[in-house]
C-alpha cells in the first residue's frame, strides 16, 4: 500500500472514531435522562412491547416490530441462556440509573438499545454527507454534524423516546433524497418512516421546494401529494390496529402555549443534561442564539432551502402550538435540518475568516 493510500485510510479511521465518539456521547446523554421511559404506564417500554400503550405512542411501531422480529429469530434454547446472562450482568442498568428492564423483555430491550444507537450513528453520517454537499466544505459539514450529536440531549426535553432516533434518521435521509430528486427511493422509504412516527406525513410537505430544484410545479406537487397519500395509508393501517387502545391521536395544547408566553419563569428553566443542570426549553439565551443564527446565515441559503425552511416553520409551528407541550423542543424536529444548515454556514464563515487571518 502506498503512503498516500495509507494516510487516507488512517484519516478515515480517525474520522470514524471521532464520529463514533460524539455519537456515543450524545446517545448516552439521552439515555442517561430517559432510558426507554421504563415503568411508565402510558408509553414505557413494557407497555409498548405488549401492545397496551396509550395512543398515539403505540402507533410508533417500526422499531418495536423490528425488535420483536429479531428476538423471535433467536432459537429458544439460546434465547433462555442469553436472557439469563443479560439479567445477571445488568450492563445497561449499571450504567444508566433510569433503566429498569422488565425481565420478560430483556432481549428486546437490549436490541432496542443497539438499534437506536446504530440509527443515531447512521443519522450523524447522513447529516454530515448532506451538510458537506450543501456547504461544499467537509470541515464545516463534519463539525456541524458532530455538534448536532452533542446537542441532541438538549433537544430531548420534556420527553425522549426510542422513535426519536428513527424520526431524525428519516428526516435527514428524506431531505437528502429530495435534494437529489430521488423520488422513487423516497416513496419506498415513506411507509417505513410513517410507521416510525406520524410526523413524517407532515414533513413530506416541507420537501416540495427541494423537488422544485429538479421538476416543474406540477410534477413536484404530484410527488409531494403521492408521498403524503402513501404515508396516510400507512398511518391509517397502524391506527386501525390499535383503535381500541386508550388515549387520543393528539392532545390540544394551544391554551397552554398562550399561557406560557406570559409566564416569565418559562424563559429561565434548567434541566439535567449530561447529568449537569443546564439551560433548557425556551431559555432566553436559546432564543437569542437562534435569532442571531438566522440573521447571520439566512442570506447563504439557496432558494430551495429557504423554501424548505419556510414550509417547515409553518407546518411544524402549527402542529407545535396546537398539539405539543410547551417547551418540548424535540417536537420542533422538522426545523432541525434548516437550523443545522444555518448553523453550519455560520461555522463555515468563522473557519474561513480565521483561515484568512492566519494566512495574513
Amino acid at each position: 500500500m502506498s503512503k498516500f493510500k495509507a494516510d487516507a485510510v488512517i484519516k478515515k479511521f480517525m474520522l470514524i472514531f471521532l464520529m463514533l465518539t460524539v455519537s456515543a456521547a450524545g446517545f448516552s446523554g439521552f439515555f442517561l435522562k430517559w432510558a426507554l421511559c421504563d415503568g411508565d404506564p402510558d408509553w414505557g417500554f413494557e407497555v409498548i412491547m405488549d401492545g397496551t400503550a396509550k395512543r398515539p405512542f403505540i402507533h410508533r411501531q417500526l422499531l418495536p416490530v423490528i425488535v420483536k422480529t429479531g428476538a423471535e429469530l433467536i432459537p429458544e434454547h439460546s434465547k433462555e441462556k442469553l436472557a439469563k446472562k443479560l439479567i445477571e450482568r445488568k450492563d445497561i442498568e449499571r450504567r444508566y440509573a433510569k433503566a429498569d428492564i422488565p425481565p420478560k423483555y430483556v432481549i428486546e430491550y437490549y436490541l432496542m438499545f443497539i438499534i437506536c444507537f446504530i440509527l443515531f450513528f447512521a443519522t450523524i453520517w447522513i447529516l454530515r454527507s448532506l451538510l458537506t454537499e450543501i456547504f461544499k466544505d467537509k470541515v464545516a459539514g463534519t463539525v456541524t454534524a458532530m455538534l448536532f450529536a452533542l446537542l441532541f440531549p438538549h433537544f430531548e426535553i420534556a420527553g425522549g423516546y426510542y422513535y426519536d432516533f428513527g424520526e431524525i434518521f428519516f428526516f435527514f435521509l428524506a431531505a437528502r433524497l429530495a435534494l437529489h430528486g430521488n423520488f422513487i427511493a423516497l416513496l419506498i422509504l415513506t411507509p417505513f418512516a410513517e410507521w416510525n412516527k406520524e410526523s413524517f406525513f407532515f414533513y413530506l410537505a416541507t420537501l416540495f421546494p427541494l423537488w422544485r430544484k429538479h421538476f416543474d410545479v406540477k410534477k413536484s406537487g404530484a410527488i409531494t401529494g403521492f408521498s403524503i397519500f402513501i404515508a396516510g395509508l400507512a398511518y391509517l393501517y397502524v391506527r386501525q390496529m390499535f383503535i381500541d387502545n386508550r388515549g387520543d391521536p393528539a392532545d390540544f395544547q394551544l391554551f397552554a402555549h398562550l399561557y406560557g408566553f406570559f409566564e416569565l419563569s418559562s424563559y429561565f428553566k434548567t434541566d439535567p443534561i449530561y447529568g449537569v443542570p443546564l439551560f433548557s426549553r425556551m431559555f432566553v439565551l436559546h432564543i437569542i442564539y437562534v435569532l442571531f443564527i438566522i440573521k447571520t446565515s439566512w442570506h447563504n441559503l439557496s432558494d430551495e432551502w429557504k423554501g424548505h425552511a419556510k414550509f417547515a416553520a409553518v407546518v411544524n409551528g402549527i402542529l407545535y402550538f396546537l398539539f405539543i407541550l410547551p417547551g418540548e423542543l424535540r417536537d420542533l424536529s422538522m426545523l432541525y435540518t434548516s437550523f443545522l444548515i444555518l448553523t453550519g454556514y455560520f461555522l463555515r464563515d468563522i473557519f474561513s475568516r480565521q483561515y484568512r487571518e492566519g494566512e495574513n
